[in-house]
């Protein structure tokens, strides 16, 4: 009955007490706290985020000195370019830093690449584009730039100036830039490791303020505080580790982010559905989806805008051209997911296949990596979905835990024009011709790396639990252990031999219900994409679930939401 291979966390339980009677805390959030590795000496730290934890952006090298050429060039009244790019990272990082500039008298501009003209990255050809515009002396990369030797070469070439703020990782020579500011190239920043492009960008900001009140360039009425809707935004959905700098920036964030201060936030915000009080998650499933709807399907100067514009009119305008850009997307989306699942149906037999490979004539370039995302984690193995384009087959791929997808194409890579990504997610190029061959090597080179046997997927699980357990000091602190993201799960627990009744329907494809416990403790629970004939009947179960509060019409309503169940081993 159960989808996934539950796989409780390793915890002694002479530790769970230990946290118990030195935190005063429940069982859950004992167990919650040391499957995170968090002590009791940590634990106040976790709790409490104040934006005075983060660290002096002048340890990163390059900082200060990019600080100095930013304000250098304000009073020269150069003019600074912010080179970004289209995703949500990319945009919120190049609009806090076009923010904080433009406000303290920088004359900039900003170019984010269109994904089908000018590609990923910073290149020669969007460098052109940039000084055939205007006559820049400056450009400041964000989330983009450390590996863009030859275009930073260029500029040098033509006396401009490049800051180049990054976070992706390096190769061995790094771009002879005026400065290169990316805590990955710094063994010694390890814990600045995990900051997204926006991350890095409200370093610059917080140097450039710094700079600017020691060198009494500007008082202390500017906030930066302002700014960390954005940074909120961005790192959600960059899906980069929530510890750390990334859970203090966040965590402000949020607060920030729910003021929907900012005209487009309030408008995207209203669009979207959503009220006063954001969450992560409300990033990841509402917010970011639309932002990056327009760098997908439109122009990415569409989400840029809406987060830069000072005007509520304007702001509305802009969301509902994201809203527009989104359905469409979807569209496109559930369009290609229908004519891969008949390429699947058709050339692959799922029970003697290790991958998954489906390709479609000009399928939209924009969206193909949401498909392949969608396909790895339903079906649990690697998938790559290619768009062909007459001779050219473009790819994009995804993998599952304990799979390298880079290992992979590397031996497949004689096949390919160019490949690249990271360990779970990979875009590649090749002629449509090597397309068959390409498929039976990676079919090999996957069953290869997994001995022909795909794992189960797991569910990490922070412990077992009793109902009553999860009592009302457990959810008066629920809310503090956000935000919850990669590396920061909501709590996960077992819970054993749970009777459950007035079980109904929830929507078309869901179920809702109460389980009872043998000492009749009740709670409600939500079991998503389970109706109720797919639920055991006439047994107790075993469930693994998270704890929620359901926030409906002002009320926070203690419920489980079951993400695997199984009949009652006792």
């Amino acid at each position: 009955m159960g989808k996934y291979l539950w796989k409780l966390a390793d915890i002694p339980e002479h530790r769970i007490r230990e946290l118990m009677s030195k935190l005063n805390c429940s069982r859950p959030l004992a167990l919650f706290f040391a499957a995170r590795g968090i002590n009791h000496s940590s634990a106040d730290t976790f709790f409490e985020t104040p934006l005075q934890g983060l660290g002096d952006p002048y340890i990163i090298p390059g900082m200060k000195e990019s600080a100095k050429r930013l304000w250098d060039a304000i009073c020269a009244k150069e003019k600074i370019l912010i080179h970004g790019d289209y995703d949500t990272d990319g945009v919120t990082a190049a609009a806090l830093l076009y923010w904080v500039l433009s406000e303290n008298g920088a004359d900039v501009s900003c170019f984010l690449p269109d994904r089908f003209d000018d590609g990923y990255g910073f290149t020669v050809e969007s460098l052109a584009k940039a000084l055939a515009e205007s006559n820049y002396k400056l450009i400041v990369t964000v989330d983009c730039g450390i590996t863009s030797l030859d275009t930073i070469a260029l500029a040098k070439s033509k006396k401009v100036d490049v800051i180049v703020t990054d976070h992706h990782e390096p190769k061995e020579t790094l771009p002879d830039a005026f400065t290169v500011i990316n805590p990955k190239i710094h063994a010694h920043l390890q814990d600045l490791h995990i900051l997204a492009g926006v991350g890095i960008s409200f370093k610059l900001c917080h140097a450039f303020i710094k700079y600017g009140r020691e060198n009494l360039f500007l008082d202390d009425k500017f906030d930066l505080k302002d700014g960390l809707d954005l940074v909120a935004l961005g790192t959600v959905a960059d899906i980069v580790p929530l510890t750390g700098e990334n859970r203090i920036l966040v965590r402000n964030g949020l607060k920030v982010l729910s003021k929907q201060v900012r005209p487009g936030i309030r408008a995207l915000c209203e669009i979207a559905g959503l009220n006063a009080d954001i969450k992560a998650s409300d990033i990841t499933y509402c917010l970011a989806p639309r932002l990056n709807a327009a760098g997908r399907l439109g122009n990415a100067k569409v989400a840029f805008d809406l987060l830069n514009t000072g005007n509520i009119i304007e702001a509305y305008r802009y969301a509902e051209q994201l809203e527009d850009f989104n359905r469409k997307r979807q569209s496109k989306e559930e369009s290609i997911i229908n004519e891969a699942n008949m390429d699947l149906k058709n050339k692959m037999n799922l029970s003697e296949c290790s991958s998954i490979l489906v390709s479609g004539s000009d399928w939209h370039q924009g969206v193909i990596g949401i498909v392949a995302s969608r396909f790895a984690k339903e079906h649990n193995r690697p998938a790559i979905v290619f768009s062909i384009n007459g001779d050219v087959a473009l790819g994009s791929g995804r993998s599952v835990e304990g799979i390298n997808i880079l290992d992979v194409l590397a031996k497949c890579s004689d096949l390919l024009d160019r490949f690249g990504g990271h360990p779970m997610a990979a875009g590649l190029c090749l002629k449509t011709s090597n397309l068959p061959e390409f498929n039976r090597r990676f079919e090999l080179a996957v069953q290869e790396a997994t001995g022909k046997k795909l794992s189960i997927p797991r569910l990490a699980i922070d412990g077992e639990i009793d109902l009553s357990d999860l009592n009302k000091d457990f959810f008066s602190v629920l809310e503090k252990l956000e935000p919850f993201g990669y590396c920061n799960a909501q709590p996960l627990f077992r819970i054993n031999g749970l009777e459950p009744f007035k079980i109904a329907k929830a929507a078309s494809y869901h179920s809702r219900g109460f389980l009872k416990d043998k000492r009749e403790n009740i709670l409600q629970f939500i079991a998503f994409n389970r109706n109720v004939e797919s639920l055991p009947t006439q047994t107790l179960w075993d469930v693994v679930a998270s704890p929620q509060l359901n926030k409906f019409r002002g009320d926070s309503i203690p419920q489980l939401q079951i993400m695997d169940l199984d009949p009652s081993e006792g």
